[in-house]
């Protein structure tokens, strides 16, 4: 067999024969109705019919230059089946969500398309399968995932991947997610992270607000039954506030408040200022 090696890639002539036993593709195999004129054969061989015309239409450097050759009909790859059956999803714009793509896989795919030319933006963005592939990732690898898609400028996946990393440890980042990540958008996770425990901390200082004061319960009483047991209240979450404190955690300290006091003024005003508490933090920003 006459090859030419160029880089990676190897493209062999018209009488390549295959040494060992190959399969085809189930997806990208000869069909008479949309006949292919390129043999892709991957490094555990496998066939992929597949069109130039489509390759370089999708690729801007025409398929990692190989398609300059007008009678080009074989060319070997050194990717696996599974990365090139992705990286052809992706140039066809076919869903390859049938195939479970894992996140190793997917990194995989996001090194090697602009080797060939083709766009990573596109394919990732919001609405295409590999977005909610992905994004499906970050439920169970928040971390991994956030610095995948920050490594490769994915700004609308990394957007919404920060959103489950609330309960992630900052201490807990490696020099090896903090390279991938970048600076940017390591220091808008971060910012993330300390800004909502700054907002969370804005939001539980004041005080609730006084009633009208009355015979039974005047400013004075107040201070003593709101001002007082609401501060102490406080200090004690403040021990565990975290970026991600939830609901529960807040009503579980601050909710026996109400219950404690007498007057029925107090208990209204403190109900009021615990619900607009809840509201407040509910509405604080969870992503970069």
């Amino acid at each position: 067999m006459d090859s030419v090696s160029s880089g990676d890639l190897t493209v062999s002539d018209t009488n390549y024969q295959p040494n060992e036993e190959v399969s085809i593709s189930t997806t990208f195999y000869p069909r008479e109705d949309y006949p292919g004129d390129l043999f892709l054969v991957t490094n555990d061989n496998v066939y992929f019919v597949v069109h130039k015309r489509v390759l370089s239409e999708h690729s801007s450097n025409k398929f990692g230059g190989y398609l300059d050759d007008p009678a080009l009909s074989w060319l070997q790859v050194p990717e696996s089946s599974t990365v090139l059956n992705l990286i052809l999803h992706v140039i066809y714009d076919f869903d390859p969500t049938t195939y479970k793509p894992t996140l190793a896989q997917i990194s995989i795919l996001l090194d090697t398309l602009p080797l060939y030319g083709v766009d990573v933006i596109g394919p990732f963005s919001e609405g295409k399968n590999l977005f909610k592939i992905t994004l499906d990732h970050s439920l169970v690898s928040g971390l991994e995932t956030y610095a995948l898609v920050c490594k490769h400028g994915l700004e609308v996946l990394a957007v919404k991947c920060s959103h489950t990393l609330l309960s992630i440890p900052l201490h807990t980042l490696t020099d090896e997610h903090c390279t991938s990540m970048g600076p940017i958008y390591l220091r808008r996770l971060v910012f993330l992270h300390l800004g909502r425990l700054e907002r969370l901390r804005s939001l539980l200082k004041p005080p609730p607000k006084s009633h009208t004061p009355s015979l039974l319960c005047d400013a004075l009483d107040q201070r003593t039954r709101l001002e007082k047991p609401w501060s102490e209240a406080v200090n004690e979450l403040s021990w565990d506030l975290r970026a991600d404190t939830p609901l529960s955690q807040l009503q579980s300290i601050l909710g026996p408040l109400v219950e404690k006091l007498q007057c029925g003024e107090c208990q209204l005003v403190m109900k009021e200022r615990i619900r607009g508490l809840f509201v407040d933090w509910t509405m604080v920003k969870t992503t970069i």
